[in-house]
């Protein structure tokens, strides 16, 4: 957890500027904000500084409005005043606790990187303090964890994208797969009907070829008989005229 020590504080209670400086009516309105801070009634003392801070701005009301916003857990706003606040004073002392708190809303916010930055600002305006020191060093080490976490997040993330990728291409695969075996199946399918087809054409002209053999040696067979009904026929005639020698 890193430390607060000794930083939200109120700045009227840790800087070393007078309220003098300050017109009589934004003094008043600081005054109210501080003791409703301390009470903690801390949407109220916003009011006061936000009052304060338009009457007659000064390091103190920002500086103070933005603690209010951090104790509302409004970092993005108290970032802006902190800001604001640093702007507004030379006084080391003063900027190395507004980029102090500056550095714990970063860090609040899980933006390790930019609370770092906060925190080496608030190192060069007090070198030797050991709460900056604490707290940088945890911040870098929560930016180290977060960022193996990244890491540890994108190879998962790369990981599943593979997987959906590879799960991917096996269903391609799988689909060229079963088109080409379809097509194949359809090839054979065609092949075997045109030998079906081939075979069938061969046997009809085999059969014809059969049957006109047939017809041949029947043809011959009526050619042989008509041939051995003339040679009878031929043969009566010669026995017929024959005469018969008498002896004289």
């Amino acid at each position: 957890m890193i430390s607060n020590k000794n930083r939200t504080t109120l700045l009227f209670a840790i800087c070393l500027f007078p309220l003098l400086a300050v017109s009589q009516s934004a003094h008043k309105s600081l005054r109210k904000g501080d003791a409703q801070y301390k009470d903690g009634r801390y949407s109220d003392a916003e009011t006061a500084y936000r009052k304060a801070d338009s009457e007659q701005s000064s390091v103190k009301s920002a500086y103070n409005l933005g603690n209010t916003l951090m104790k509302q857990n409004r970092y993005d706003e108290a970032i802006t005043k902190y800001d604001d606040a640093a702007a507004k004073t030379n006084s080391d002392s003063q900027k190395a606790n507004i980029y102090f708190n500056q550095g714990n809303a970063y860090y609040n916010k899980k933006e390790y990187q930019q609370s770092i930055e906060s925190y080496k600002k608030a190192l060069r305006h007090q070198s030797e303090d050991a709460t900056i020191k604490e707290n940088l060093a945890l911040a870098r080490l929560a930016l180290r964890k977060q960022q193996l976490e990244q890491q540890k997040q994108q190879n998962k993330d790369n990981n599943k994208e593979n997987d959906q990728n590879k799960d991917q291409n096996q269903q391609e695969n799988s689909q060229q797969n079963q088109d080409q075996n379809q097509q194949k199946d359809q090839n054979q399918q065609k092949d075997q009907k045109d030998q079906n087809q081939n075979n069938s054409k061969d046997q009809a002209q085999s059969q014809n070829k059969k049957l006109s053999e047939s017809e041949a040696r029947k043809l011959l067979e009526i050619m042989d008989n008509e041939e051995k009904k003339v040679q009878q026929k031929l043969r009566r005639t010669d026995g017929g005229n024959k005469r018969v020698k008498k002896d004289w």
